[in-house]
């Protein structure tokens, strides 16, 4: 797990139960050959947040460790997974540094890599014996593959809407941290109110992310900053600075093919989406702290403590992202 500032927020117990999760499938004796592609691949690096973030609410709900780790493990097979598809759908050849999936075989076993993990991670979870469980995996890589087809269509829309927008960040990324908080309540049979509430700490969440995204596109200096404006994805900023610039509430995509923005209007719309990612930030505050706060057994209660702890260290990073 490598989340700057964070891991020292983490407790020994989350940290070793996080280590103990198996992503390098070179050795998989399902099928060797598909679990070698992925683990020199898209199962390398990455900030581990998903199954860090599983544990966390696992532990906010009462849920052991070893009940859970499995639910930690396949949301980060899943966003694997999606990664191996959009190295495809995207054309490239790179990923976190290295050959992409595609770049490294070819984009038919990329994809037939990708669609390969979807089920092996339907199938663990199914071992579980929840349709419920199995149902909310099912809704998330249905989710998955909506958001990449809609943002497709963003890109053509004639009448673009900040719900359009939005939606996409609920499906690509809301969608996957939705599991991550929603799957815990699920597996112990919580009541639906808490349920529901899981789902809402996971989509705020998840779309804070995205728009933090959003806005480091514009502000990094590493080499990868404007990379949405370069490949004409209209994210959160470019769409409120757009609509600035033309007075508008909708957007005719045909315009970033002109697109020259003035830096006053970027400015602008990079303090309103900060804006609108703290708001959910808020929310996902208010919601640890209710969770938090829930009747527990006395035995649960310091792991509980420090989940709440993590969590909204991971709040905080994010709301200090931008």
């Amino acid at each position: 797990m490598s989340i700057p500032g964070i891991s020292h927020a983490i407790s020994s117990e989350v940290t070793q139960s996080l280590e103990a999760l198996q992503f390098d499938l070179s050795d998989w004796d399902k099928n060797p050959r598909i679990g070698g592609l992925l683990s020199q691949t898209v199962l390398v690096g990455g900030k581990r947040l998903r199954p860090l973030l599983t544990l966390l609410m696992g532990d906010l709900f009462g849920c052991s460790h070893d009940e859970i780790k499995s639910l930690a493990q396949v949301v980060e097979l899943v966003h694997a997974a999606t990664l191996a598809h959009d190295d495809v759908v995207d054309d490239a050849n790179v990923r976190r540094g290295e050959p992409s999936i595609n770049a490294v075989s070819t984009n038919k076993k990329a994809v037939l890599a990708g669609d390969y993990l979807l089920a092996h991670s339907l199938a663990e979870v199914a071992k579980y014996g929840s349709p419920a469980l199995v149902s909310c995996l099912s809704e998330i890589i249905s989710d998955l593959a909506e958001g990449e087809w809609i943002q497709i269509e963003n890109a053509e829309k004639p009448n673009l809407s900040r719900a359009d927008v939005d939606l996409v960040a609920l499906k690509k990324t809301g969608s996957v941290l939705r599991w991550c908080s929603e799957a815990p309540t699920l597996h112990l049979g919580l009541e639906k109110e808490i349920t529901e509430k899981a789902r809402e700490f996971g989509e705020c969440l998840g779309i804070a992310f995205q728009m933090t995204d959003d806005i480091l596109d514009f502000k990094r200096r590493d080499g990868a900053e404007f990379a949405d404006l370069k490949n004409k994805v209209i994210n959160s900023v470019i769409f409120e600075a757009l609509t600035l610039k033309n007075d508008l509430t909708e957007l005719d995509t045909a315009a970033i093919d002109e697109l020259e923005l003035d830096p006053k209007y970027i400015d602008i719309a990079l303090e309103v989406v900060g804006k609108r990612v703290g708001e959910r930030l808020d929310r996902c505050r208010q919601l640890a702290l209710e969770f938090s706060q829930r009747p527990i057994d006395e035995s649960k209660q310091a792991a509980r403590q420090n989940a709440f702890m993590s969590v909204s260290c991971i709040i905080e990073y994010l709301a200090n992202r931008i």
